[in-house]
């Protein structure tokens, strides 16, 4: 895999044309895009539709989280657009996730299930508010994660400062992919557990997930380059390459 693949572009924009716009701008520099809630309902799926066209992979981060069986159709239709990686809320529970597997590997071998442990944009102390725990952060996505691989799921989205732990309790396989992503010339904005894209890979990330820090850079061909640079450094420092 080329470390330009292990980089998702979040193309987190509230119109398809300020997304394409990007793509564009782009170009060859990137193979790889995620696809939130908010641009997924205001291009009405028509994001896939293009990003396809254009032989992109794409990661449908619409996160399902509900009654097993609501997210397990949510997800078989998830299977049928074309997507690369997809994603279900790992609290939703070890029963949820089980259902996602069974029913989606009935029609789709290949798409990348994904668990979504706790957000990066979380401390410790609004996860204490939210959870009423004093468990750790990364206790917490420990289980998580157990649970999502014990379900059948192909991996997990995590702070960058927990696929460390997950990668040596869990296996090699089990991918981890890493939002909480910046580079050390970029802005933090609203993620608390961050790292630069050299380090993260080295920490035992599969996949990056870089929005701002490229999104709004003057140049986003040549932001998407410099993440591409470090992330080929955190390959070679970890013997990856």
């Amino acid at each position: 895999m080329q470390a330009k693949d292990r980089m998702i572009i979040a193309l987190d924009f509230p119109t398809m044309t300020e997304a394409i716009e990007l793509v564009e701008k782009i170009g060859d520099g990137a193979t790889f895009y995620k696809v939130g809630l908010e641009l997924f309902l205001n291009s009405s799926g028509k994001m896939i539709e293009y990003l396809a066209g254009k032989h992109k992979k794409i990661f449908l981060d619409l996160k399902f989280h509900d009654i097993p069986n609501t997210t397990a159709m949510a997800s078989v239709f998830a299977s049928k657009e074309n997507v690369f990686m997809y994603n279900v809320h790992a609290t939703g529970g070890k029963k949820m996730m089980s259902k996602v597997v069974e029913e989606v590997r009935k029609i789709d071998e290949k798409s990348l299930l994904i668990a979504v442990t706790i957000l990066t944009s979380l401390s410790q102390e609004e996860v204490k508010e939210t959870f009423m725990t004093e468990t750790s952060i990364k206790d917490l996505a420990m289980n998580l994660a157990r649970l999502a691989k014990e379900s059948g799921m192909n991996g997990v989205v995590c702070s960058p400062w927990e696929a460390k732990y997950i990668k040596e309790a869990l296996g090699e396989e089990f991918k981890t992919v890493c939002p909480g992503v910046r580079p050390a010339w970029s802005a933090t904005n609203d993620q608390t557990r961050i790292m630069t894209p050299k380090n993260a890979m080295m920490n035992g990330c599969d996949f990056l997930v870089v929005g701002r820090p490229i999104t709004k850079h003057e140049d986003p061909a040549l932001a998407a380059r410099l993440v591409v640079e470090e992330i080929e450094e955190g390959l070679k420092e970890a013997g990856k390459c």
